[in-house]
Parts: structure tokens; sequence; C-alpha cells
């Protein structure tokens, strides 16, 4: 199986849905696959940005602020990465 497989099945089991593939090969996987792993530990950090302020789901702003956040790392990402302009775009 392909990372983005297992990370798909990851994404699901954190979301409590059927995975598709038994826990213990994601488990094995994970621990071995340090590109899952940090995929998987970032996930879990963004699951639990809405429920660390208390409410029954997350505010209103949540959504943007995410937003903002993911583009603030793909632009740490990609700056300084040859061949790519300011905007981020592949030339």
């Amino acid at each position: 199986m392909r990372c983005a497989q297992l990370r798909t099945a990851l994404s699901a089991r954190l979301d409590g849905e059927p995975a598709g593939v038994p826990d213990r090969r994601l488990d094995k996987h994970v621990a071995r696959c340090a590109a899952c792993r940090e995929w998987l530990e970032r996930a879990e950090r963004l699951r639990g940005t809405p429920a660390a302020d208390g409410a029954d789901g997350p505010p209103e702003d949540w959504s943007v602020k995410l937003l903002g956040r993911l583009a603030a790392e793909r632009d740490e990402e990609g700056s300084g990465r040859p061949g790519q302009g300011d905007d981020g775009r592949t030339r």
C-alpha cells in the first residue's frame, strides 16, 4: 500500500470512521515511515484545535484561521526552493 492510501485510512480512523485497514498495519507503517508519522502528528494537532476552545464545535472563524496557518506553513516550506517564484509556483 502507498502512503497516500494509508494516510486516507489514518484520516478515517481519526474521524472515528472505519479505516478499511487493520489498526495494527497502520500503526506498524507509522512506526516505520517518518513522513506518515509527521503527517499523523500534524493531523492530530490540527484536529485538536477546535476542541481547545472548549466549545461544542469550532468557532465561526476557525476555518479561516486554519486555512491561514496552512498557507503560512506552505509558504515557509516553499521559500528558498530552487525553481520557484515568490508566489510558490514552479517556474
